[in-house]
């Protein structure tokens, strides 16, 4: 008999992530949502990472693994993972990250209910090194309710002061007979994934973003998904205009043209960082006296890496180890629930984790899970001690219905205001020019 059809396929392309990989693989095989299969593709890794994903796969027989054997980049390895999918979903998962495992099944509830083609969740920052601040991916602009994102949104994320930035950081879960021939664009290194989400756009598809952070989204020297260099921008204005070729829509073109503008822009600015760095500064300075409104810029960005150094140093120095007691109300640590007693993983309690994520990095901090509640919540701080023991969240499956459902319930056709003040973190970066 055949194997049945799995729910969702989740996709990973792995690159030289033999240290991340354990976490990375046990989140997606905690799932409350058991009907997955997990698609790795290691991409000529030149670590352990093989023997980690065949370890792995001798163990549990939903992972499907495959290894090329020379590097194609990200784009193609998971062309290589979608041409292995077989699910009704597809879910974007990278090799260094982690999630909640309730995540999955409330974004699938969530997107039954909105009759959406593509969802996605705001994700959480942590590392191992010294974080000077908590914070998400979307930050402010982070939904209260369940948002459909538009053409403009897409096209300007990342270069529209008043838009949704880090869009195309994002881990959706894509309804795969929407996907269709639609694949990652093979030229890109950064990028690839806003590429795709708007072309799948394009071709018709709802996206919405919900109103829940369940995705740990790794930062660490290693990562290439948040640093770009101008060959990277160059690529990405190419793919742009093959595209708005290919088009040959009024709209489209319009918004291109402003997306163009902010990379060439970025560009400039990538080049001059470039040249200091090096030590160029003869270079430099030509390129400065040509274009003197990037200085401010390249100050603030200067000024800022200094102060994060700084302040994530002197946390580190001054901090000493922590224990946590995590848990319901008999917990040391109050932790954020949702009306049905779950643990919240809505947008709400997003800065109490983005918090807890940045105590945990600058810190040793040992976590006691002293019930169900802090068992769940041990995943959501990926950096703490006791979750390397084998945590699993065998707490509040049931709910994510009911969330799933309180989520979007709350949604409308409408946009929904940017939120600002008070609580809501900062964005995780100024600039995102990939989207």
């Amino acid at each position: 008999m055949a194997d049945p059809r799995p729910q969702v396929s989740v996709i990973m392309a792995s690159r030289n992530a033999a240290a991340y990989l354990p976490l990375a693989i046990r989140a997606v095989l905690a799932q409350t949502l058991t009907e997955l299969e997990l698609i790795i593709i290691d991409d000529a890794s030149e670590d352990d990472s093989w023997a980690v994903i065949r370890a792995a796969a001798a163990i549990d027989p939903r992972i499907r693994a495959q290894r090329r054997s020379h590097s194609g980049g990200p784009a193609i390895a998971r062309n290589d993972a979608l041409a292995l999918a077989r699910g009704e979903w597809v879910a974007i998962c990278d090799s260094d990250d982690s999630q909640h495992p309730r995540r999955l099944e409330m974004m699938l509830n969530a997107a039954g209910d909105l009759a959406a083609d593509v969802v996605a969740d705001d994700m959480i920052l942590f590392s191992g090194q010294p974080m000077a601040r908590g914070a998400t991916i979307l930050g402010q602009h982070a939904p209260k309710a369940a948002r459909i994102l538009n053409l403009k949104d897409l096209v300007l994320s990342g270069v529209d002061p008043q838009g949704i930035s880090h869009i195309g950081y994002l881990k959706p879960l894509i309804k795969r007979c929407f996907l269709n021939d639609l694949r990652y664009e093979p030229r890109l290194r950064i990028g690839e994934d806003h590429d795709l989400y708007l072309r799948l756009m394009l071709a018709g598809a709802k996206m919405w973003v919900l109103p829940m952070a369940a995705y740990l989204y790794r930062r660490h020297v290693a990562s290439t998904s948040y640093r770009n260099v101008p060959r990277d921008l160059t690529a990405q204005m190419g793919v742009l205009d093959d595209l708005v070729q290919q088009q040959a829509r009024a709209d489209l073109a319009e918004l291109a043209h402003v997306r163009r503008r902010a990379l060439l822009r970025r560009h400039a600015q990538l080049e001059l960082a470039r040249d200091v760095r090096a030590g160029h500064l003869g270079r430099a300075l030509r390129r400065a006296v040509m274009r003197p409104d990037h200085l401010p810029w390249l100050a603030s960005v200067l000024r800022n890496r200094m102060e994060l150094k700084v302040q994530a140093a002197a946390s580190r120095l001054w901090r000493r180890p922590q224990r946590w007691r995590l848990g319901g109300r008999s917990g040391g640590i109050t932790l954020p629930m949702d009306a049905d007693g779950a643990l919240d993983l809505g947008a709400a309690a997003a800065p109490v984790w983005a918090r807890m994520c940045c105590e945990a990095s600058r810190r040793e901090v040992e976590a006691e899970a002293v019930d169900a509640l802090g068992q769940s919540a041990l995943w959501m701080v990926p950096t703490v001690r006791t979750l390397a023991a084998g945590a699993s969240d065998v707490a509040n499956g049931t709910r994510a219905r009911g969330s799933a459902c309180a989520m979007a319930g709350s949604a409308g056709s409408e946009r929904v205001a940017v939120e600002s003040g008070g609580d809501q973190q900062q964005n995780a970066g100024q600039d995102d020019t990939d989207g």
